[in-house]
C-alpha cells in the first residue's frame, strides 16, 4: 500500500493547526502562503477528509477529522524526528554496533588486527566479525546484516562499491634447501617442471592458472588442497613448490619446517584487497575509520609484498 500524502505535507499541516493561520505558518516554515495552501489541499484530497476551515481573515479552524489527524501526524512527525538524529548518530560517531564482514581466507591477516588495534582506538565500537566467502559476504552486504567486508576486487559485483585497502604481487614458496631458496627473486619458468602445490581455494586457484597461462607455462600439479597452511607444510617438506599470496609472519609451518619466498620477477598482474558496502550506501564515520585503519596499517604481514 502505497502512502497518499509526504512528511513535507504533515510538517505544513501541523504547521498551520498550530500557528492558527496560513500566514503565521508560513513563516515558520519559511514558505509562501500559496504554497502551504496547495500543499494542504493536496493533503485533504489524498486522504478524502476536511482537516481546516479556513476563513479569510480569521485564520483557520480544525475540523473534528482535522484534529484525529494532527495528533496522528504529531506521532509520525516525532517518529521521523527520531530515525533522523539516530541515522546521524550512527553515520557520524564511533560509537554502537559495527559490522564487519572478511572474506574467508583473509580473516587470519586482518581480523586479529581490527580486534585488537582498531578495537582499542574506538573501544566505543561493539564489534562483530563475521567470517565468510565471498557469494554470502555480497548478500549480508545487500541485506544489511554487515556493514562493510573486505573483500577481493574479482569477487565484488557492481552492486557493491569497493575502495582499494592494499594491492600485492603473487611470490613463490619453495622449502628450505631447495637450490633457489637464497636468490631474492625467480621467474616461474624455473619451476615449471617441479610439482606445483595448489591452494584450491576460490579465487587463488584461478589468479595461479591465470598467471601461468599469461607468460604461456603449463605447471606440473603435484598435490591440491584447500588448506592454506598444508600448502605450506608440503613445501616445507620438499613436496613441492606454491604461487602464494598471502605471507604469514613466520616462515615456519604448522610442523616445523621451514619455507622461503622468492619474489616473482616475471610481469605478473597484482591482486587487490578493499572495503565494500552496497552502491549508495553512506560512507559513514565508522566505515571511513576503519578504512583509514586498514590502509595506514596493513596486514599482520604488512612490509612484505603479498596478498592471498
Amino acid at each position: 500500500m502505497s502512502v497518499p500524502f509526504t512528511l513535507r505535507q504533515l510538517e505544513y499541516f501541523e504547521a498551520v493547526a498550530s500557528e492558527g493561520s496560513l500566514a503565521a505558518a508560513s513563516e515558520r516554515c519559511h514558505v509562501s502562503a500559496s504554497a502551504l495552501a496547495l500543499a494542504l489541499d493536496d493533503l485533504e484530497r489524498h486522504l478524502a477528509l476536511q482537516l481546516l476551515v479556513r476563513r479569510k481573515g480569521r485564520g483557520v479552524t480544525l475540523t473534528p477529522a482535522g484534529s484525529r489527524v494532527l495528533s496522528l501526524a504529531r506521532q509520525l512527525l516525532a517518529g521521523a524526528e527520531t530515525l533522523t538524529a539516530d541515522a546521524w548518530q550512527t553515520a557520524t560517531s564511533l560509537t554502537g554496533r559495527f559490522s564487519v564482514g572478511c572474506f574467508s581466507t583473509l580473516t587470519p591477516f586482518y581480523l586479529p588486527a581490527i580486534l585488537e588495534d582498531f578495537g582499542r582506538r574506538h573501544p566505543a565500537l561493539e564489534l562483530e566479525l563475521v567470517e565468510a566467502g565471498a557469494p554470502e559476504l555480497h548478500e549480508l552486504l545487500l541485506q544489511g546484516r554487515v556493514d562493510a567486508a573486505l573483500m577481493y576486487s574479482v569477487d565484488v559485483s557492481a552492486q557493491l562499491a569497493f575502495e582499494r585497502v592494499h594491492t600485492y604481487r603473487p611470490h613463490v614458496l619453495v622449502p628450505d634447501g631447495h637450490p633457489l631458496a637464497d636468490r631474492g627473486g625467480i621467474q616461474l619458468g624455473e619451476l615449471v617442471s617441479e610439482p606445483l602445490i595448489v591452494l584450491d581455494v576460490h579465487p587463488t586457484r584461478q589468479n595461479t592458472e591465470q598467471l601461468f597461462g599469461a607468460l604461456s607455462l603449463e605447471p606440473t600439479i603435484g598435490h591440491t588442497t584447500g588448506s592454506f597452511e598444508l600448502v605450506r607444510c608440503l613445501v616445507g617438506r620438499g613436496l613441492g613448490y606454491a604461487v602464494m599470496f598471502q605471507r604469514p609472519a613466520t616462515s615456519w609451518s604448522y610442523d616445523g619446517h621451514q619455507v622461503r619466498h622468492l619474489e616473482i620477477t616475471d610481469r605478473v598482474p597484482s591482486t587487490v584487497v578493499g572495503l565494500a558496502r552496497p552502491v549508495g550506501a553512506p560512507r559513514t564515520a565508522r566505515y571511513g575509520a576503519l578504512l583509514d585503519f586498514l590502509s595506514a596499517t596493513g596486514t599482520s604481514s604488512a612490509p612484505v609484498h603479498a596478498a592471498r
